[in-house]
């Protein structure tokens, strides 16, 4: 009951100030001001232009990261820890805001060292890094380990009756 009641005063609180605050605009005006894009460039400090980007997969640590424009994507994947062991480095994928898919290969990069192997990161941009087959072989093996310890729980219980 707390609960609903300090969610129902905030919801109210809220809107009220939230029409206040645009009072004395015109519809044009509220449309001008809200139909611009937001930024996609963060200032940072010492003057380092920033960009917000998601990373998911098998890395240390994923998530969203505001990383300095300049960097690649390899120094986005040191920052997160590294690639985990099960990721598979030469399927590397960067999905664009405008729909493009990237297909990036680290391992041939990390052999070769050609710097053109690497997009510039854009903001925005998700970069997602695929796990190995072995990966995914090792899931079912655990899969089919958890069914048989339940499968042979039950047994040994019909057992004990």
């Amino acid at each position: 009951m707390k609960l609903f009641a300090k969610m129902l005063f905030v919801l109210l609180f809220s809107g009220s100030l939230w029409a206040q605050g645009f009072d004395n605009l015109s519809n044009s005006s509220v449309t001008n001001q809200f139909s611009d894009k937001p930024a996609q460039y963060i200032l940072g400090s010492g003057d380092i232009l920033l960009v917000n980007v998601n990373l998911w997969g098998h890395v240390q640590r994923p998530g969203i990261y505001s990383v300095p424009s300049s960097y690649t994507i390899i120094d986005l994947i040191s920052s997160a820890g590294g690639p985990l062991n099960t990721a598979r480095l030469s399927d590397v994928r960067i999905v664009r805001k405008d729909q493009e898919v990237i297909k990036v290969d680290i391992e041939k990069y990390l052999k070769t060292g050609d710097n053109s192997l690497l997009p510039v990161i854009q903001p925005g941009d998700t970069i997602i890094v695929s796990g190995s087959i072995q990966n995914y072989f090792l899931q079912i093996v655990g899969l089919f380990r958890d069914l048989a310890i339940i499968a042979n729980v039950f047994v040994l219980a019909q057992r004990v009756k």
